[in-house]
């Protein structure tokens, strides 16, 4: 087994700007590689604690890389420390112009500069009709030093100039407030008490949720200026990344593992390791304006509680792919919609899944949902789908004798969805890829446009969909009970309650614990049964492999998403493990490492001698008669999209239109949204 690999966290865990540390907190919590070893360091957000912290690291001697410093200012007095001790930087959210200008490497930054925050400001308020833009400050070091930057710009065909005192802003002004968030939303509510009623802008570190918290209903016509698709994408792109880079090559170190980093990137980089924003080199990585969505009751607050009750239209109860897709869509359309996450004591079977995406199942039911998923996401331009984490390996999956008469109406099926697949020999296989065995099967349905994804990057982006439309999303709030309501229902959470008039349980092996005896039974099982998942990774040794499964002996395998000649491949195979307790974690004994090997060799002989990296177990929901989706019977009104017997990854675009369909009705149904 790998040894564990230790990389710093430093970000503001504390203070006023605590907020920012939690987005880093989040994506150490979510990605719990094997090995992988997230330390987090709290330098308050501030410049002298940042060079502070970075002492530590260094003289620690230990780390192999080191990701954050949220604050700009400690970053450029800590990244001298980083270079001198040859430990790669990844800066995800540190926005200062010039930061690595001349560098020559040593770290990579995720974001553009703050000069887009200008450009973006200007072009919005020039688009509104306003002649005239006027910039002013919080007074903090971070609100002067960025106030001064942007007024010594030209920014036709605006005027430009600092915010005079006392505020006198006229007729055709917007004004731009730069600085921290809680000084950013005192100066605005300032400016409303002065009887500015114009259009505001606040810039970059406004955009968290706390700000509409903090500005209350000074709010209005108030436009955040944020990294576009919002921070929290950058956060958790250069974390997959960096756990990318590791993963595969856990002795990684110095311009080796910058250079593994790049190559897993989302994005690409100068010599100097600054974000290249120049036309061609990827979309979504420049700045953008949304206007603030007011803070509902009973949200959390800087310090406070949850209200005891808050009502929604709609509460989705689980935040793995598929609430977190139904979030987005019930949000989209209008519906007030609460995702209230189990939080990383209880996590999603998302966290654990394999991720293989193919639209061909042996199951109809299954197989229509895939070719559905494909066509809506999994199918778009590579650009498109590249944001849900899916990489293009082509799929593969094995046959018996029994399987091929389904297999051949399944391809039918897949041509007629516009998906090209094909039905291979044993033969065309062993003349295909010489490195798989496949004398055991009797063919294989093909597929060019398969793959693989990261399924908590494809969660992230739905859920950040989600959070853009007006979704509010409770973190770390487990579910308790789900109860009938003279106005819905009723989710009883820990010291609140969610009182909304429809509701979808898409909570995994968590569900039969909510609905139990509202779940219908199959005809083969008494009731769905969790099922424990276990899978290794192994390194693949540079091999160009599809992902595959093999519905034979029920192993199958995906390369990780790695750059040619260094990726490993995750291979699962199935544990006769029934009834067991939600849950997962990131440690295999030597005894379940051989376990895997030994059935995946019967397919990839070359694993009997291959490396394991590390390996994973989760929980998945089995029901004999296949998934669960659709409204139950019973009180309060429910759906569930649960049961997907461990395929149900590829299937989650498609079972989250179905849901969010059914929910959309009937609040229609009820006049609650519009028709």
């Amino acid at each position: 087994m790998a040894e564990q690999v230790r990389i710093a966290v430093v970000g503001p865990f504390s203070g006023p700007r605590s907020a920012w540390g939690e987005l880093l907190r989040r994506s150490a919590r979510q990605f719990t590689e094997p090995g992988l070893v997230w330390e987090l360091h709290d330098d308050r957000g501030d410049a002298e604690w940042g060079v502070l912290r970075a002492g530590d690291v260094t003289d620690d001697g230990g780390y192999a890389a080191v990701i954050g410093h949220f604050n700009s200012a400690g970053a450029e007095g800590a990244l001298p420390l980083y270079r001198r001790a040859g430990l790669p930087v990844v800066l995800p959210l540190a926005t200062r112009p010039g930061l690595l200008a001349g560098s020559g490497g040593g770290a990579l930054r995720w974001c553009p500069d703050d000069l887009g925050q200008l450009r973006a400001m200007a072009a919005a308020a020039a688009g509104h009709g306003l002649a005239r833009l006027l910039v002013g400050h919080d007074d903090s070091d971070y609100g002067r030093h960025l106030a001064a930057l942007f007024t010594a710009l030209p920014a036709p065909p605006l005027a430009l100039s600092a915010l005079p005192s006392p505020c006198k802003p006229r007729a055709g002004d917007a004004v731009a407030v730069c600085g921290t968030h809680v000084g950013v939303a005192g100066v605005v509510r300032g400016l409303r008490r002065a009887g500015f009623d114009g259009r505001l802008f606040a810039t970059d570190d406004c955009s968290v949720g706390e700000f509409a918290e903090l500005v209350g209903t000074a709010g209005r016509d108030v436009h955040v200026t944020r990294l576009a698709g919002g921070p929290e994408r950058r956060v958790e792109a250069a974390f997959t990344a960096l756990a990318g880079a590791l993963s595969g090559d856990p002795a990684a170190r110095g311009e080796r593992l910058l250079a593994r980093i790049r190559a897993h990137a989302d994005a690409a980089f100068t010599a100097d390791g600054e974000l290249d924003v120049t036309p061609g080199t990827g979309a979504g990585h420049d700045w953008e304006i949304r206007p603030v969505r007011p803070a509902r009751p009973g949200t959390r607050g800087t310090g406070g509680a949850p209200a005891e009750v808050v009502s929604f239209d709609v509460a989705v109860v689980g935040a793995g792919v598929v609430g977190s897709a139904v979030a987005a869509a019930t949000a989209a359309a209008g519906a007030r919609t609460a995702l209230i996450d189990a939080g990383p004591a209880v996590p999603s079977a998302t966290h654990w899944s394999g991720g293989i995406v193919r639209a061909y199942d042996p199951d109809p039911e299954m197989r229509a949902l895939a070719v559905r998923s494909h066509q809506l996401l999994w199918g778009r331009s590579s650009g498109h789908a590249r944001r849900y984490g899916f990489r293009r390996t082509g799929s593969l999956v094995l046959l018996g004798p029994g399987d091929l008469p389904e297999a051949v109406r399944g391809v039918v099926e897949l041509q007629a969805g516009g998906i090209e697949a094909e039905l291979l020999t044993v033969e065309d296989i062993a003349d295909r890829w010489p490195q798989l065995a496949a004398g055991h099967a009797a063919g294989a349905v093909w597929e060019p446009g398969g793959g693989c994804a990261d399924p908590r990057l494809t969660t992230s982006e739905y859920r950040r969909q989600a959070l853009d439309t007006g979704a509010q999303v409770l973190d770390d709030a487990r579910v308790f009970a789900l109860e009938s309501h003279p106005l819905g229902a009723l989710v009883r959470l820990d010291g609140s309650s969610v009182l909304a008039h429809s509701v979808v349980v898409a909570a995994g092996s968590g569900t039969p614990a909510l609905i139990a005896e509202r779940l219908p039974a199959g005809a083969g099982t008494a009731e769905p049964v969790t099922r424990r998942i276990r899978y290794g990774y192994f390194d693949r040794g540079g091999r160009a492999l599809p992902a595959l499964v093999d519905l034979v002996t029920g192993v199958w395998g995906r390369p990780m998403p790695e750059e040619p000649g260094a990726g490993t491949l995750l291979v699962g195979r199935p544990v006769d493990e029934w009834g067991v307790p939600p849950g997962g974690g990131t440690q295999l004994t030597p005894e379940q490492v051989e376990y895997v090997r030994d059935g995946a060799s019967t397919v990839w002989p070359w694993l009997r001698e291959a490396r394991c990296l590390g390996g994973r177990h989760g929980t998945d929901l089995y029901r004999k008669d296949g998934p669960l989706l659709g409204v139950v019977p019973g009180e309060p009104w429910t759906v569930v999209a649960a049961c997907w017997s461990g395929g149900g990854f590829k299937t989650a675009p498609a079972a989250a239109e179905s849901a969010a369909e059914k929910v959309l009705a009937n609040l229609r149904r009820q006049g609650r949204i519009s028709a």
